[in-house]
């Protein structure tokens, strides 16, 4: 009977007080065992609890962490955000966009406020993302799964109650691919960046301008960003933000190893129709060539190129068109040489000799043409083909002679072998103009 009132002493005055702080400070969320002796009013050390320890369990006594905070009408407090681009990449082939960027999210809890002045001037610290409410931001129109929530990295929290978290992310979306202008080509994609949970998410226009910062991030070496736009959707139970982002290509390599190749192949195609009518071979030589050059730029862009429903890149269109008109090119060679070289029985027709020895045989620089010829012929008695040795007859008259000979009849037909060549290059020159202005090359 004498132990009953031993042990109501141990329990009672200030032991049965500090039992009470003890039990106050382990029910605190986040409390540590400095803040337990800090409010028991004594420390293991011998000294006084930290005032940044004190400041922490005095915040967030009964602080749940899974409820978004409130403002001062009961309403959910709200969460402005801004996207801050640091890199950007797009995939051709697979129609995607990937962006490396940081989210700076902030809301406010009036509830977390302090004096500085009671703490000794502390005006921010920092917390762990885990023990405190966060909002669950994700990618709504994500194309990788690995796109899921944002890294759990450290929120200042100010005296005045606000929340900054800026955790880093990698988003890759699916993009509207536009490949006409290829490689001088623009693309647009689009970024639908909110929470299912939180209805209230707002883009941080005070901050940002368009609630997006592009410019100060690393550049990357084949896309600048020339746009961004920010837009707020808002639904019944959730909301996102919808960033659009215009980026540019950088075309300066792509001008150097598919424009300037393009101008030469043109320049050869048509420099072809000047050579002589005899040389056929060498001309359907050269064709061949171009022709095996162009075909294999045409496979490289089909492995570098996505293939796209009605959105064929102008280039493509250009040098398909190209090869095109080098198989018309050498079609046309192979008549020239045939008519330039044949042994022929029938003279020219009339109407034709008129024109070849007319104005437009002059337009045509047909009679400097005719003029060297014959002075070759008188030279030259060892081309069969091209020798002619009528030298007392006008090779510029219509009708030389009533019979003429065989070799006056092979140079008519020459003459208008070459004729076919000037016209072909005007023609081809004109085609090639008009492919280029409406390729944009």
């Amino acid at each position: 009977m004498t132990t009953f009132p031993k042990i109501r002493t141990l329990i009672s005055g200030r032991g049965m007080l500090g039992l009470c702080f003890l039990l106050l400070a382990v029910s605190v969320p986040g409390a540590t065992s400095a803040d337990a002796t800090a409010i028991n009013g004594t420390s293991s050390d011998n000294g006084s609890v930290s005032t940044l320890d004190r400041l922490h369990a005095g915040l967030f006594i009964n602080y749940d962490k899974h409820t978004q905070p409130l403002d001062k009408a009961g309403e959910a407090s709200e969460v402005n955000m801004v996207l801050n681009i640091n890199f950007i990449d797009i995939d051709e082939m697979n129609g995607k966009m990937t962006t490396h960027c940081w989210l700076s999210i902030r809301w406010t809890d009036e509830r977390r406020t302090w004096q500085p002045e009671e703490y000794e001037n502390i005006t921010r610290i920092h917390l762990r993302a885990t023990e405190i409410w966060t909002p669950q931001i994700t990618l709504f129109n994500a194309a990788s799964d690995d796109d899921g929530f944002l890294v759990h990295t450290e929120v200042i929290l100010t005296h005045k109650g606000e929340f900054l978290w800026v955790p880093p992310a990698v988003y890759t979306a699916y993009c509207n691919l536009n490949m006409i202008n290829w490689p001088y080509d623009e693309q647009t994609c689009k970024l639908q960046i909110g929470s299912w949970g939180v209805s209230n998410l707002n883009a941080d226009f005070e901050r940002t301008e368009k609630g997006i910062e592009y410019n100060k991030g690393m550049q990357s070496a084949e896309w600048q960003i020339i746009k961004g736009e920010t837009n707020f959707v808002r639904y019944y139970y959730y909301s996102y933000l919808e960033y659009t982002l215009t980026a540019q290509r950088r075309s300066n390599m792509y001008t150097a190893i598919i424009y300037t190749p393009a101008s030469c192949f043109v320049i050869l195609a048509l420099s072809t129709f000047w050579l002589p009518p005899h040389m056929g071979g060498e001309k359907i030589m050269v064709n061949g060539l171009l022709m095996i050059v162009v075909a294999s730029f045409l496979m490289y862009f089909a492995q570098l190129l996505p293939v796209l429903a009605n959105k064929t890149p102008l280039v493509v269109v250009f040098y398909s068109a190209t090869l095109l008109l080098l198989s018309l090119s050498t079609i046309v060679e192979v008549g020239v040489l045939y008519l330039s070289t044949a042994k022929h029985k029938r003279r020219v027709p009339d109407c034709l000799k008129k024109l070849l020895h007319g104005k437009f045989g002059s337009w045509l620089l047909l009679s400097h043409f005719s003029c060297e010829a014959e002075q070759q012929t008188e030279t030259n008695k060892e081309m069969d083909e091209h020798v002619y040795d009528n030298a007392d007859d006008d090779p510029l008259d219509i009708n030389p002679a009533q019979v003429p000979t065989s070799r006056a009849i092979q140079f008519d037909w020459a003459l208008l072998a070459t004729a076919v060549d000037r016209v072909s290059f005007v023609a081809f020159s004109l085609t090639f103009l008009i492919l280029a202005i409406m390729c944009g090359v």
